[in-house]
């Protein structure tokens, strides 16, 4: 069975081997690699965690490992420790994502924000994907209507209460947030050509927004200026 994925982490197998674990389009999937503690094993590839593979595998209920390839790789960013620690909070929310998901289009934006993460400010790309991972979780603030009275002439931006709200609706002067979070979850453009914002802002607002509502601990101290 021929797949492709982005290796999250690995467990020791037995004496030589390890249990690989990956998101592929399909979800969360794990992969026997043997023999991949033996020296010069030639799976440094698909141990490697960010990496991006395609491989084969056996069609069983622990499949095991034929042949992979490395399609890209993200090793360079041990040499930043914003871009890791940027890293760690992604791998953690994918990690999260429940299994019954459409895991296609959020396999698309992890792998497109892999891409990015050595070129691009990486608060910004976390700050893109934290918004629009919200959809996978089922806990989407209303971008569309006025959460009080459904009205579409909607202005201002309150996460505490859910989504947007109107002029009739809220005393709030936040154009400029409700104008973002818009642009990071529906937009589909390259990472540089969002607008940028305040992202340490931002990511304090997501952090206790995952934690309020689908009870995710996002750890973003180091990350903050």
């Amino acid at each position: 069975m021929k797949s492709e994925g982005i290796i999250l982490d690995t467990i020791d197998y037995k004496e030589s081997s390890k249990i690989i674990h990956l998101y592929t389009p399909q979800g969360k999937i794990s992969v026997k690699a043997l023999g991949a503690n033996k020296p010069k094993n030639g799976l440094l590839g698909f141990t490697t965690i960010g990496n991006q593979v395609s491989f084969i595998i056996t069609d069983s209920k622990l499949p095991t490992l034929v042949e992979y390839n490395v399609e890209s790789s993200i090793y360079k960013i041990s040499e930043d420790f914003l871009r890791v620690k940027c890293f760690m909070v992604m791998l953690n929310i994918i990690n999260h994502i429940p299994e019954d998901n459409n895991h296609g289009p959020i396999y698309s934006t992890f792998k497109k924000m892999l891409k990015d993460i050595l070129i691009e400010n990486p608060k910004k790309l976390l700050c893109i994907f934290l918004v629009k991972m919200l959809y996978a979780f089922g806990i989407a603030p209303n971008l569309k209507t006025c959460v009080s009275c459904g009205s579409s002439d909607i202005k201002f931006l309150d996460l505490d209460k859910g989504g947007a709200f109107c002029d009739n609706c809220s005393s709030l002067k936040n154009q400029d947030e409700l104008y973002i979070m818009k642009e990071y979850y529906f937009g589909k453009k390259e990472i540089k050509d969002f607008t940028a914002c305040n992202y340490d802002s931002l990511l304090k607002a997501l952090r206790d927004y995952y934690f309020r509502y689908a009870s995710i601990s996002i750890k973003i101290q180091d990350l903050l200026n």
